[in-house]
């Protein structure tokens, strides 16, 4: 638990999701059995009345049985079939039911972004990941032995800004006013907490933070300008935003469990600047489908950036997950990254050798930031893809 707390805003619950696999029992109540066979592969079996009709009454137990107020689900793999599927409540003052073209916070998929919009910019000549974080912060600590590289995969050393007292202080006071540049200099005080660069991954949002204050340093524009004008319009990303104000688009609220009433409480607006490159976006399950096959495969790079942005290393405490340059490994061929924030818990995957696109969003995400949307996506994978289940 400790390592899920200390990724913040952020949460990989698929890296959660191969910890709880493999530990036998860890991945709650996701469903029961499935009695779907563990050879399911062809797209009739998969994507039958029976099977989805199954996976609606498997994520409505998981909804129930983790206490989740809604849940989004969206799969696609073109040419088989298609589950969209949205359960619960997205208000739980009117009990106005969720859609699947609601926008949700994205948390840590925000990484994918700003990743994707910084290697851009080594394609296009105006950096080079061997660059030292000195070249902006030079009073920082290492800052002549940290490179860009490894800021986008998580192999920089730095303590991070985001621990439980930080997470509290955001999720007790959304509109707190913390900058981006605050949280880097908050988190260069923590010096004596360092680790030697590049020695291990080790899942840090304040990596995030900077390379988006890098980002808007190298390109001259705002980070929603650079991200909107070289990802999100090419892609057709029209649900897709950096937010520049506290408003979430739409009628879904995101909601935290708290511990002494045992009530929710509405977490949906808040101050995004603090998230800002490791977390702030806004999207839905549609657009989050395209990324997840667009991130894979590079569609906005060149070859040779993508095919090293590919290159993974195991992550600390994350189980069989492993980090590239913003985008995660898992055992199974799955790829993508998943995030949390207050409110929101979100997975967003991709299965090359089947060309499927999994994007999962849950309304619900406490203080300790952990992953709600992790038992969902264990259910999903069961159901429709039960050979890309890690063993164990």
């Amino acid at each position: 638990m400790h390592h899920r707390r200390l990724m913040g805003l952020v949460v990989t619950a698929l890296a959660a999701l191969l910890v709880s696999s493999c530990g036998g029992g860890g991945g709650g109540g996701s469903g029961e059995q499935q009695s779907s066979s563990e050879e399911t592969t062809s797209g009739a079996d998969r994507f039958s009345a029976d099977n989805l009709q199954q996976l609606d009454s498997t994520i409505a137990h998981v909804l129930e049985d983790k206490d989740l107020p809604g849940v989004l689900v969206a799969v696609s793999v073109p040419g088989e079939g298609e589950y969209v599927s949205a359960q619960g409540t997205a208000n739980l003052d009117t009990g106005a039911e969720p859609q699947p073209t609601d926008q949700f916070r994205i948390g840590s998929v925000t990484k994918t972004f700003v990743a994707t919009a910084i290697l851009q910019l080594v394609d296009q000549g105006k950096l080079s990941k061997s660059d030292t974080l000195s070249n902006w912060y030079p009073d920082f600590p290492n800052a002549d032995e940290i490179t860009l590289d490894d800021l986008l995969r998580m192999r920089s050393g730095i303590a991070d800004y985001w621990d439980q007292e930080t997470l509290k202080q955001y999720y007790d006071d959304p509109f707190v006013i913390v900058t981006n540049e605050d949280i880097i200099e908050a988190a260069a005080a923590k010096a004596d907490q360092f680790e030697p660069p590049d020695q291990e991954t080790k899942y840090t949002d304040t990596n995030y933070n900077i390379l988006g204050a890098i980002l808007e340093k190298v390109s001259g524009n705002y980070i929603a300008t650079q991200i909107s004008e070289n990802i999100l319009n090419p892609l057709g990303l029209l649900n897709t935003l950096y937010p520049t104000n506290h408003v979430l688009p739409g009628g879904l609220r995101g909601y935290g469990l708290n511990p002494q009433s045992g009530e929710f409480e509405d977490k949906t607006i808040l101050n995004p600047a603090p998230a800002d490159g490791a977390g702030a976006m806004i999207s839905n399950t549609s657009d989050l489908g395209v990324w997840a096959k667009a991130l894979y495969n590079g569609d906005l790079l060149s070859p040779e950036t993508q095919q090293a942005r590919l290159q993974t290393q195991p992550l600390e405490g994350g189980g069989a997950a492993r980090y590239g340059e913003g985008i995660i490994e898992g055992t199974e061929g799955v790829w993508g990254h998943g995030g949390t924030i207050s409110g929101f818990s979100t997975e967003m995957y991709y299965i090359p050798e089947q060309d499927a696109t999994i994007v999962i969003n849950v309304n619900r995400s406490d203080e300790q930031m952990d992953s709600h949307s992790g038992d969902v996506l264990t259910a999903v994978l069961k159901s429709l893809f039960p050979e890309y289940v890690p063993s164990g």
